[in-house]
C-alpha cells in the first residue's frame, strides 16, 4: 500500500511533496459504490493575494502551498489540494488554483472537473483583473454552482465590505454565480467560516448526484514514483469508476496500464469514482511517459484527436474579436496545445458589433484526449489572455467548408437536437458504402453501427448482406460442388457492395464469426473444406488422389490425365459424377492441398514435390550450383516441365537463379 500526506520540508532550497509508503495491516477501505457520502470537487479561484490559500487552511487545516517558492513569495504557483468534510454526507475535494496572471495555465488545469467553486474577492482591493478572468474561465468550463466569498474583512470596516459585496453581486450577473450566496469572511479572525460552510453545503446538496456510470476518465495533474508502489498518478475523476486490477489506457499514446492500488484522499479504497480526488498506482508505464494533461481512461472512454468541432462562446469580459484561421492556445483537462480555429458560420466573432458565439473547427498542432460535451478554454496566442470557452460537439470530424448549410445544420443537431437520430439517418443513407469515421459525429460506439476499419456500417444492413451472401454461397456450391467457394470479387459485384476490395475483405472478416459461410483464401465458401460431398463423390476423389500420386513429377496434362486416370474414366460414365471434369477435379486437388500448381497447365503432387526438395537439400549439401542438366538428372524431367518447375522453386525461395545456374534459396533449409 502507498500513502501520502502533505508535508513540506525544505531541502537544499526546494520543497518536496512528501509521500510516505507503508503497509497497513488493516487499511481503511472506502467503497464509493456503497457509502452514502456524496463527493464533489470545490475549486477556489480569484485574484492573486486575495486570501484563497489562507481561507482553505482555515477551513480544512491543510496549507495547500506545498512548494518552497510559494511560501517564500506568499503566492500559489501550482495547484494545491485539500479535503473538506461539511457533514451531512457531503465531502469536498478542494482545489486551490493560482491567482497570478502568469499562472492562469495552472488555474485552467485545476478548473476542469470542478462541480462548484468559490470566487474569492478581497475586501481591501475589490474586483481585480484575474477575478474577472477566473470567473470567465469557470463559467466557460460549465461549473454548476458556487459561492462568492468576500475575504480579508478584518482589513476594512463594514461599510467598505458592503461596497465590495455589492460590486461582487454586479460582477457575477449572467454567470453561474448569479443569485448565489455572497459570504464575508476573515481567515485571520475566523469570522464567517461557519456561514461559508453552510452555504457550500446547501449548494452541494442541491447538485445532482455524480453519476458513477460511463467510461472511467481521470485527467492527470501529478505524476511521481514510490518504492514498492511504482508510478503514481493523481487527478480528479471526471466519470465512471475504477478498481484494483482494472486495465486502462494512458492517452495520448495508447499506453496500456493496470491499476495496482486506488486511494481516495490518501485512504485506500476498493473503488474510486467520479467527483473524487484519486491517486492510482499503475503498472505498465514509466514516470517519464506521463505528465500533466495525460488521461487515464477506460478503452473507448474518449477520443484522441487533432481536430474538433466546437461551439465557441466569447467570455463576457473580452471586448476583442476572433478571426478565421486565428492561432490560439487550447486548454483542456490540464493539457495545453496550439491550434487554429476555422469559423464555420460567422465571418468573425466579437469586436464592437459582431456575434459573441459561433460554430468553429479547431485544427490542433498536437493531440487532445476528449469526448463530446467536454469543455475547453481558448486563449490568445500572444498576448496570452483568456478570450473564450468552447463545448466539443464532435471530437472526430472531417474538415468542413465554411458556411456549408449541411454542416451547420448537422452541428446544430449535435448541439441542440438528437445527434443519435442524425447519425443513424446518415448511417442508413450510406448503405453498403459505409460511413467514414469523420462523418460519425463521434458515435462510433452506437449500437446500430458496425465499426470495420475506418468505416461504419449499419448493423442491420450488414446482417442482411451476410444473409444474401449465404444464399449466394449456397447457389454457387450447388453449381460447382468441387470448388471451395465463390470468388470474393465475384461476390462483391453480385452483392453490389459500393466499397473497394479492401473494404469488402474487412467487412467479410467482420461478419464471418457466426455466419453460415467462411472466408477461405480468396473465396467465400460454406465451410473450410468447401461444399459437403456425397459418399460416392468422396470415393471418386480418393481414387483421383491415388491417380495423381502415380504421376509423380511427370504431369501428363489435363487431356492425358483424363485418359489415364481410373477415377476420371469412371466419372465420365456415372451421371452422379457429372461435375467431375478434369479441370474441376484438378482445381479440387490443389485447393485441398493434394497438389501444388506449378503453372496454369502443370500440377505436382505434394509428396513428389517434398521428395524433390529433399533431393535438392542433399545436392546443395555437397554442391554450390545447380545447372539444368544436373536438375534434369535429379528430377528426370525434360525442359518442357523442368523449366516451369525450376521457376516455381525460384518463386518459392527454395532456389535462387544466378544467370544459367541455381543456388540454394533461403527457404530450402526451413521447408
Amino acid at each position: 500500500m502507498f500513502k501520502y500526506r502533505d508535508t513540506f520540508p525544505v531541502q537544499a532550497g526546494y520543497a518536496i511533496f512528501q509521500f510516505h509508503h507503508h503497509f497497513d495491516p488493516e487499511p481503511e477501505r472506502l467503497d464509493p459504490m456503497t457509502t452514502p457520502t456524496r463527493h464533489f470537487i470545490l475549486g477556489a479561484a480569484g485574484h492573486v493575494d486575495h486570501g484563497k490559500t489562507a481561507l482553505i487552511t482555515a477551513l480544512t487545516g491543510t496549507n495547500t502551498d506545498r512548494l518552497k517558492e510559494e511560501r517564500d513569495r506568499g503566492i500559489s504557483i501550482e495547484l494545491g489540494f485539500a479535503e473538506l468534510d461539511l457533514g451531512g454526507g457531503i465531502q469536498l475535494g478542494v482545489v486551490d488554483m493560482p491567482g497570478h496572471e502568469r499562472f492562469v495555465k495552472q488555474m485552467v488545469s485545476g478548473a476542469g472537473g470542478v462541480d462548484l467553486a468559490f470566487l474569492v474577492i478581497a475586501a481591501d482591493e475589490g474586483v481585480m483583473p484575474q477575478t474577472i478572468e477566473h470567473l470567465g474561465i469557470l463559467d466557460s468550463l460549465g461549473v454548476r454552482s458556487g459561492v462568492v466569498v468576500v475575504s480579508k474583512t478584518d482589513m476594512v470596516d463594514e461599510d467598505f465590505t458592503a461596497v465590495v459585496t455589492e460590486e461582487a453581486r454586479e460582477l457575477v450577473v449572467g454567470t453561474f454565480l448569479e443569485g448565489k450566496p455572497v459570504v464575508a469572511v476573515s481567515a485571520i479572525k475566523g469570522t464567517g467560516l461557519e456561514e461559508l460552510k453552510s452555504a457550500l453545503r446547501a449548494e452541494a446538496e442541491a447538485l445532482p448526484v455524480r453519476a458513477e456510470l460511463g467510461a472511467f476518465r481521470l485527467p492527470v495533474d501529478r505524476v511521481f514514483t514510490l518504492p514498492g508502489a511504482g508510478v503514481i498518478v493523481t487527478g480528479t475523476c471526471w466519470s465512471g469508476s475504477v478498481g484494483v486490477g482494472d486495465r486502462l489506457q494512458a492517452e495520448p499514446g495508447a499506453m496500456p496500464v493496470r491499476v495496482r492500488e486506488v486511494q481516495v484522499h490518501g485512504r485506500r479504497a476498493e473503488r474510486g469514482a467520479s467527483g473524487q480526488r484519486l491517486a492510482l498506482a499503475l503498472h505498465g508505464v514509466k514516470k517519464e511517459d506521463l505528465q500533466r494533461g495525460h488521461q487515464i481512461i477506460a478503452p473507448g472512454g474518449a477520443t484522441v484527436t487533432r481536430r474538433l468541432d466546437i461551439r465557441v462562446n466569447l467570455m463576457s469580459h473580452y471586448r476583442g474579436g476572433v478571426r478565421n484561421r486565428q492561432r490560439l492556445h487550447v486548454h483542456h483537462a490540464g493539457r495545453e496545445v496550439l491550434g487554429r480555429i476555422v469559423l464555420i458560420d460567422e465571418p468573425q466573432l466579437g469586436e464592437e458589433t459582431g456575434p459573441r458565439t459561433g460554430l468553429g473547427q479547431l485544427h490542433l498542432e498536437d493531440e487532445l484526449t476528449c469526448a463530446r460535451g467536454d469543455r475547453l478554454v481558448l486563449r490568445f496566442y500572444s498576448p496570452v489572455v483568456s478570450i473564450a470557452g468552447g463545448v466539443i460537439l464532435d471530437p472526430v470530424p472531417r474538415p468542413h467548408k465554411r458556411f456549408d448549410a449541411q454542416v451547420i445544420e448537422a452541428l446544430g443537431i449535435m448541439e441542440n437536437g438528437d445527434p443519435e437520430a442524425l447519425f443513424r439517418q446518415r448511417l442508413q443513407q450510406a448503405g453498403l458504402a459505409g460511413l467514414a469515421l469523420g462523418d460519425a459525429l463521434g458515435m462510433r460506439d452506437d449500437p446500430e453501427a458496425l465499426p470495420v476499419g475506418n468505416r461504419l456500417y449499419h448493423r442491420a444492413l450488414a446482417e442482411d448482406l451476410s444473409r444474401r451472401l449465404a444464399g449466394l454461397v449456397a447457389d454457387y456450391a450447388s453449381r460447382y460442388p468441387l470448388r471451395m467457394g465463390v470468388p470474393k470479387e465475384e461476390a462483391r459485384r453480385k452483392c453490389r457492395f459500393k466499397g473497394g476490395p479492401n473494404e469488402w475483405n474487412a467487412l467479410c472478416a467482420s461478419l464471418e464469426p457466426g455466419a453460415p459461410w467462411v472466408v477461405v483464401g480468396d473465396r467465400i465458401g460454406p465451410s473450410p473444406d468447401g461444399p459437403s460431398l456425397s459418399p460416392g463423390q468422396q470415393k471418386a476423389l480418393a481414387h483421383a488422389v491415388e491417380d495423381l500420386q502415380s504421376c509423380g513429377l511427370e504431369w501428363p496434362g489435363l487431356e492425358g490425365w483424363a485418359e489415364q486416370s481410373v477415377a476420371l474414366r469412371g466419372a465420365a460414365t456415372d451421371p452422379a459424377l457429372k461435375d467431375f471434369t478434369p479441370a474441376e477435379v484438378t482445381r479440387w486437388l490443389v485447393d485441398h492441398g493434394h497438389a501444388v500448381a506449378v503453372s496454369n497447365e502443370y500440377i505436382v503432387p505434394i509428396d513428389a514435390r517434398e521428395r524433390l526438395i529433399g533431393q535438392l537439400r542433399e545436392y546443395f549439401a555437397n554442391n554450390e550450383e545447380l545447372s539444368f542438366k544436373e536438375f534434369r538428372e535429379l528430377s528426370g524431367l525434360s525442359r518442357k516441365l523442368g523449366i516451369p518447375l525450376l521457376e516455381h522453386l525460384d518463386q518459392a525461395g527454395l532456389t535462387v537463379r544466378r544467370q544459367d545456374v541455381r543456388v540454394a534459396g533461403p527457404a530450402l533449409e526451413s521447408s
